[in-house]
């Protein structure tokens, strides 16, 4: 007989979770770090419902998420988490309905004009909602980038047309987020062997999703309204979340949903934007995953002893890009939880044994001379993936390609 979830230990509980999430991820030290992080937040969750009715699918760009808070409450990044539809929500996920806005323009405007526009806009007093915009063009991974097409699949020439020039902007809705994450401190904090986790329900729950759907709506408004300040007369062809609540019981961090229900089935035009020195590729969304993915990457089973095999075939999971890479050599990570949160020790590097040995190693970087302790990687050095993700998406036939752009310009200011 099954131990019951209240009374499971630290290792069962993390044991339980780990059975619980599957992954599409690289094996990177930024994915294997993500995936050791989503087993204490799932394991939470699961000891909050009490329920084995909760699971997470990393995509191929899984990756560590460097919102600090995030990160300490036990979530990676580039993942769907379900739960059970009960009313109950968790807001130390933070979704925050930032996602990217394709905008097309008969031609592409000169690039002082560009950047006085935009220097207008940061100046400008635009409002949304009777709430001030503040433009956010170049905070974190947030971007404004200008293309030209590489190549246009013939299905979708109407709407991208290959002699049009695009522009993408990726962002949120900063003005509201604050209220949103605000609604962790007014949570039950519920204790689990795995540390503490803020739950809203009841009133409170309704009023959180309320909160959420009103931030995501205001994000794509404010996209717009941003791409049209600048861009003048231009067309809007794609307009899509990759971070938020997607249902009630359903959070994405970082990957659309590739039967978007904000567009008719199977029509959005979802873009994964990797570096700014590769080119972005726009994918027509499929059903996903497949009988055949599941059984190439060994989840059937496990999922159908889960009685989760059904809602896997349904996941319905796209990158939004490469994800964060990790530019360090370590192989091996630890887990040792404290009062303070987790520490993860890194190791596996070759240390270095002898002097002459520094030169020869340099290209390694700090790994090689010892290992490190973290309790968040914030500060990892890091840079993002490029198209090894293009072609996970192709090999588990999670989209089909319609579009190449090449960057011809990205704004950071």
């Amino acid at each position: 007989m099954e131990k019951k979830i209240s009374q499971m230990s630290k290792e069962e509980l993390l044991n339980f979770s780990e059975q619980r999430i599957f992954s599409l991820g690289l094996r990177d030290l930024a994915s294997a770090l993500s995936y050791e992080n989503m087993r204490y937040g799932l394991g939470k969750m699961i000891y909050a419902l009490d329920s084995g009715d909760v699971y997470c699918v990393f995509g191929p760009d899984a990756t560590i998420t460097r919102n600090i808070g995030r990160w300490m409450s036990g979530f990676g990044y580039g993942a769907v988490i379900k739960w059970p539809d009960n009313g109950i929500y968790f807001p130390e996920i933070r979704p925050n309905g930032c996602g990217m806005i394709i905008a097309r323009m008969d031609e592409m405007p000169p690039k002082r004009e560009i950047i006085e526009r935009v220097s207008e806009v940061e100046n400008s007093e635009l409002y949304l909602d009777g709430v001030k915009i503040e433009p956010d063009f170049g905070k974190g991974n947030h971007f404004f980038e200008f293309y030209k097409p590489l190549g246009v699949s013939p299905d979708i020439e109407e709407i991208m047309p290959s002699d049009s020039s695009y522009a993408i902007i990726h962002g949120s809705g900063p003005e509201k987020k604050g209220e949103v994450y605000g609604a962790i401190d007014r949570g039950e904090w519920i204790k689990t062997p795995l540390g503490k986790i803020s739950v809203l329900d009841g009133k409170d729950g309704k009023e959180y999703y309320k909160m959420y759907k009103e931030l995501d709506k205001f994000s794509k408004k404010r996209r717009e309204i941003l791409a049209k300040e600048v861009l003048g007369d231009c067309k809007i062809i794609s307009n899509l979340t990759h971070q938020g609540m997607f249902a009630r019981n359903e959070i994405r961090l970082g990957c659309h949903d590739s039967m978007d229900r904000s567009y008719p089935r199977g029509k959005a035009l979802f873009p994964v934007a990797l570096r700014w020195d590769h080119p972005v590729y726009i994918f027509r969304g499929k059903e996903n995953l497949s009988a055949d993915v599941m059984g190439r990457l060994g989840f059937d089973k496990r999922a159908e002893d889960l009685g989760l095999k059904d809602e896997l075939m349904e996941i319905n999971i796209l990158p939004h890009g490469g994800g964060y890479k990790i530019d360090l050599q370590y192989s091996n990570i630890e887990v040792i939880r404290t009062d303070i949160g987790n520490h993860f020790i890194l190791s596996g590097a070759k240390p270095i044994s002898k002097v002459e040995e520094i030169s020869e190693t340099a290209k390694r970087g700090v790994s090689s001379f010892g290992e490190m302790i973290i309790m968040n990687p914030h500060e990892l050095p890091f840079d993002y993936r490029g198209t090894s993700i293009i072609e996970k998406i192709m090999e588990y036939d999670l989209g089909l390609p319609v579009a190449k752009l090449q960057p011809l310009m990205t704004l950071k200011v």
